[in-house]
């Protein structure tokens, strides 16, 4: 085994057999310390398929391991979302079977919330797959999945139709791995009558906001990457969104409706406003409202008309 010096540490005399000692010591502490919080856990290659999978794929190599912010070498942008979510490593491994390719890239991140709320931003309109039981949406290209905090995309470089149930073939190995789904609790809180189907989201910062509405700059909500808010759109035609925020408690709550009422963009227009709501016309004319109740806000948005 090969050591690094661990970064910020000074290099130990040589002169002085006990500070080698304690320093080695030290190192010791510290590199034992990363590794129970995770900083230096391995990656997940062995979860993936193996060399040989369905009698022909080979692993190409050793896999590509991208942890916390090394994200951004690892993909042609959209890193920001990831990290915001609560990415924590990424596991990339090529595969070949002749003059074909295969690449499953394994996604680890903080928690289910983090990676249903990846795929869900991620999936688009959902084409699922009928033999393949996990929540994904395949396709020509890539089929991507979501298991427990696993987020995984399977992609056929080329296009080659032929690669299409190998995909699948592909997710049911990389899923059998995994531990089970469990219910994002969050998304309960939304009310299913008028739900229209496949617009469910999640939120836990400015980027995944933005992709739905720009109330202010930076994260008007003050989730932190730490609350879960629930999105879903209603009523079909005339489509408006609602999102549920519920926070730790009522003053979290209350501090954070305070912070966005003071740090509105200049673009929303507030109609009018109490204690507890906010009613406003935003850029494109549409209407809508923030209401705070006990521990959570509710924002509702993209409305025809200006609400009660």
């Amino acid at each position: 085994m090969s050591w690094t010096k661990v970064p910020g540490m000074a290099a130990p005399s040589r002169g002085c057999s006990c500070h080698r000692r304690a320093t080695i010591f030290c190192a010791f502490a510290i590199l034992a310390a990363l590794a129970a919080t995770g900083a230096l856990a391995a990656d997940d290659t062995d979860l993936l398929p193996t060399s040989g999978f369905a009698g022909v794929w080979q692993r190409d190599g050793a896999a590509k391991l991208f942890r916390g912010a090394e994200l951004y070498g690892a993909i042609d942008g959209g890193a920001e979302i990831f990290l915001e979510f609560g990415f924590e490593r990424v596991t990339i491994q090529r595969y070949l079977a002749r003059s074909q390719e295969i690449s499953l890239a394994l996604y680890r991140m903080s928690d289910p919330a983090a990676a249903l709320g990846i795929y869900l931003a991620k999936c688009g309109k959902e084409t699922p797959e009928p033999s393949f039981y996990e929540r994904h949406t395949a396709g020509r290209y890539q089929l991507a999945c979501v298991r427990e905090r696993f987020f995984a995309v399977v992609e056929n470089p080329a296009g080659v139709p032929a690669l299409a149930p190998v995909l699948v073939a592909f997710a049911r190995a990389l899923a059998a791995k995994l531990p089970a789904s469990t219910p994002v609790a969050e998304l309960a809180l939304l009310p299913k009558q008028g739900q229209i189907a496949g617009s469910q989201r999640l939120i836990r910062g400015p980027v995944a906001f933005a992709e739905l509405i720009t109330l202010g700059e930076g994260d008007v909500l003050e989730l932190r990457g730490a609350v879960t808010a629930a999105a879903a759109s209603y009523g079909d035609p005339g489509a408006h969104t609602l999102v549920l925020v519920p926070y730790l408690d009522a003053p979290a709550a209350a501090a954070a409706f305070a912070f966005l009422s003071r740090h509105l963009d200049p673009e929303i227009k507030p109609l009018a406003e109490t204690a507890t709501k906010i009613v406003f016309k935003d850029y494109a004319g549409g209407f809508g409202d923030v209401t705070l109740a006990g521990s959570v806000i509710t924002v509702r948005f993209h409305l025809a008309e200006p609400p009660r």
